[in-house]
């Protein structure tokens, strides 16, 4: 073959090469173009996804920072509030004791008044006896005389048979006996009273007092003074089914 037909051929496969390198290169760039484009697109959704996820579980946590320091602040202040009781009773102990045994006392004093106690001291004791005839019997009017002057004269405390009197004791005539809180009892009556025994003595002694008068019916009457006299407690129901305390 000849040598200028030899050239001719290779320069034609230079071209065919030359051309279709160019077009590799071409569609090469093109698909790299692409996938870049795709790469930073899907790196861009991540991105704002993970800001989207940041951003929410930011706010679960605050939300569940407010919850935390709201129920903090609750048992804070429950605590200072105990906290302050506790140190208020300490500071006022002594004052504390004062009270309870104020308290103590009136108890006391309400329950001598009430008639729900045992009590004893001095006083007198004041026997009652029918008289000789059935005109001369004790009636319910003389003991209630008796009960009202010992009143009158301080007694702190009464009993007929040992009968507590307060001030819903009833005192009535049943038949041949006399009823007292609903209990019967019979002649002779003694009528105890715990008080200043010498002014007891002379407030029913005294000239025409009550046992003058009950010695007029025919009643015979005993009265002695005594250094130590026993009363017992109410043994009733203590109950107001009507009376309420006032507003």
């Amino acid at each position: 073959m000849q040598k200028g037909s030899k050239d001719k051929k290779k320069n034609k496969v230079l071209e065919y090469m030359q051309k279709n390198s160019i077009s590799a290169y071409i569609s090469i760039g093109i698909a790299l173009f692409l996938l870049t484009i795709m790469i930073t697109a899907q790196v861009t959704t991540i991105s704002k996804s993970e800001a989207i996820l940041e951003g929410k579980r930011e706010s679960e946590l605050a939300d569940s920072l407010v919850r935390l320091q709201t129920e903090y602040d609750e048992l804070k202040k429950k605590y200072d509030d105990s906290q302050a009781i506790v140190e208020e009773y300490k500071t006022n102990a002594a004052t504390n004791d004062t009270l309870i045994a104020s308290m103590s006392n009136e108890i006391n004093t309400l329950s001598l008044l009430a008639g729900t106690t045992d009590v004893q001291g001095e006083g007198i004791v004041i026997t009652l006896y029918d008289g000789n005839s059935s005109d001369s019997l004790v009636h319910d009017s003389d003991i209630l005389t008796v009960i009202n002057e010992l009143r009158v004269a301080g007694a702190e405390a009464i009993s007929v048979n040992e009968q507590r009197i307060i001030n819903t004791s009833a005192v009535r005539c049943v038949g041949s006996v006399v009823q007292i809180n609903y209990q019967k009892v019979a002649a002779p009556f003694v009528i105890k009273a715990i008080g200043n025994s010498q002014y007891l003595e002379s407030a029913l002694t005294i000239k025409n007092g009550v046992v003058d008068v009950l010695n007029g019916y025919g009643l015979k009457v005993t009265l002695t003074r005594e250094t130590n006299v026993s009363i017992p407690k109410y043994e009733g129901a203590l109950s107001f089914n009507f009376a309420k305390q006032g507003e």
